[in-house]
């Protein structure tokens, strides 16, 4: 699986010329096929460069040092990714996004999600302990998120498993 953390920051190398054309900047989820469909790259240095986009379709392989693409033609300026564009202003971003159960019980928020490296669907949504009511790392299976909306991601209320309590034998008197 690919993780979200782990493909920030990479570079994005062509296949064809052997380049690099820049460095992802961010992963755009489309909220209806609740996968990544989009990478926005940024291109140049720290003062300067500008943002690019990469749909996943051209996307030739995601590695643990750089991200491969099949050719320069398929890094589109924003004018030219009207789709991608459309996404970003829609605001349904995942990193920081709160989570609440169909039943409204609210989890916390998302610090990181895992999805195919072949389809780009999500497998994995991580909620951190301090950032979840629970006091425990939640992994939330991907196909248990029934909505990502603008304000919250919705999830089935069975994708929470919680621990059993467990009786205390330990303290009985012994006759």
């Amino acid at each position: 699986m690919a993780r979200y953390e782990h493909i920030k920051g990479l570079p994005v190398i062509t296949v064809a010329e052997g380049t690099q054309v820049g460095k992802v900047d961010d992963l755009v989820i489309d909220p209806d096929r609740k996968a990544v469909s989009w990478l926005r790259l940024h291109t140049g240095g720290l003062l300067g460069g500008e943002r690019m986009w990469v749909s996943v379709a051209t996307v030739h392989g995601l590695g643990e040092h750089a991200v491969t693409i099949n050719a320069e033609t398929d890094v589109l300026a924003p004018a030219d990714a009207p789709e991608a564009d459309t996404l970003v202003k829609a605001r349904r971003g995942i990193i920081g996004t709160k989570v609440i159960t169909e039943n409204g019980e609210r989890l916390g928020q998302v610090r990181d999600y895992e999805f195919a490296p072949d389809t780009f669907a999500l497998t994995s949504l991580f909620v951190p302990p301090g950032m979840n009511i629970l006091g425990q790392f939640l992994t939330i299976p991907g196909d248990k998120v029934l909505t990502i909306g603008e304000d919250v991601i919705v999830i089935a209320a069975d994708a929470v498993i919680r621990p059993a309590v467990m009786a205390d034998i330990g303290n009985e008197p012994t006759a």
